[in-house]
């Protein structure tokens, strides 16, 4: 008998796709430390996307606060363009696909013109 319990190992299904995506993990400083509130704004040659960092599910639940975006054929993003919280504008250019990567909000507003961080911290983080 083929039981739901005696069916031997856990199988995988693996699809092969052409298909790029992006992930981000925001890290808060001046924000809070989950980046929640955060938007989060994609530029890609085909468009745009908009997300916020949010953690909401339904009742007694809670959802992934990483950013996952769909790039189809696209293997480069232009911009990634963060509003933290805390007010703060980032922007990160030319940043590569198929990685989840870890962006840390400046820990001060930049100095000069205008409210855009210059040199953000990021880093690739397992996937």
């Amino acid at each position: 008998m083929n039981r739901a319990t005696q069916n031997g190992a856990a199988r995988r299904l693996m699809r092969a796709t052409s298909n790029h995506w992006l992930g981000l993990k925001l890290v808060g400083h001046r924000s809070n430390r989950d980046a929640i509130g955060a938007e989060v704004m994609i530029v890609t040659a085909d468009g745009k996307q908009w997300a916020t960092v949010s953690t909401a599910g339904s009742y007694l639940s809670s959802s992934d606060k990483r950013l996952h975006f769909g790039l189809g054929s696209n293997r480069v993003v232009k911009s990634v363009e963060i509003l933290w919280p805390s007010g703060l504008h980032q922007m990160v250019d030319s940043v590569k696909a198929d990685q989840m990567l870890t962006i840390d909000e400046p820990d001060q507003p930049p100095t000069g013109k205008g409210t855009q961080a210059e040199a953000p911290k990021t880093v690739p983080t397992a996937r």
